[in-house]
């Protein structure tokens, strides 16, 4: 599989480093050159400097065969855009994009040609909820594409149920 990543920050670069370990065909794009000298010391994949929200810099990546991508910016903005420019105008089947701030989560959806949207604080959340007791219910796991999520919930002695 052909897996284009827009964004090379710890993020990025760790889903990169998990696909290729699978046999996916991975490249990121990056629009710090600093950044893309450091990863591409350590990155056997392809690392293409230039700014993934410009349509001409996606093709170079080879956005044209591309079976996945994800926009994995710290950027919501920029991620929306990429998601966008990857389903409409290059027709990627596959677009995850990641939401930066969960007030913007809304957006992310098949209207911005976002197929999966990942809160990037969520799993985070979650495990501090369960570490700590803070919480009775803790979301253990979200797909959203399939409509499925799995929570533990702790029912107390006292409890009416």
């Amino acid at each position: 599989m052909r897996s284009l990543i827009a964004g090379a920050g710890r993020f990025g670069v760790q889903v990169a480093a998990v696909l290729a370990a699978g046999g996916h065909d991975v490249t990121i794009i990056e629009v710090d050159d600093e950044r893309v000298a450091q990863v591409s010391e350590t990155f056997a994949g392809t690392v293409v400097p230039g700014d993934a929200c410009e349509p001409s810099v996606l093709e170079q990546a080879g956005i044209l065969r591309a079976d996945l991508l994800i926009a994995a910016t710290g950027d919501d903005e920029d991620n929306l855009v990429v998601s966008l420019l990857a389903k409409r105008q290059f027709d990627v089947p596959r677009v995850v994009a990641r939401i930066n701030d969960p007030d913007n989560g809304w957006l992310f959806d098949q209207r911005w040609g976002v197929d999966v949207g990942l809160a990037a604080t969520a799993p985070l959340i979650s495990l501090i909820e369960e570490a700590t007791g803070v919480a009775d219910t803790v979301a253990l796991l979200r797909l959203s594409t399939a409509g499925v999520n799995v929570i533990e919930t702790a029912i107390a002695a006292g409890s009416r149920v």
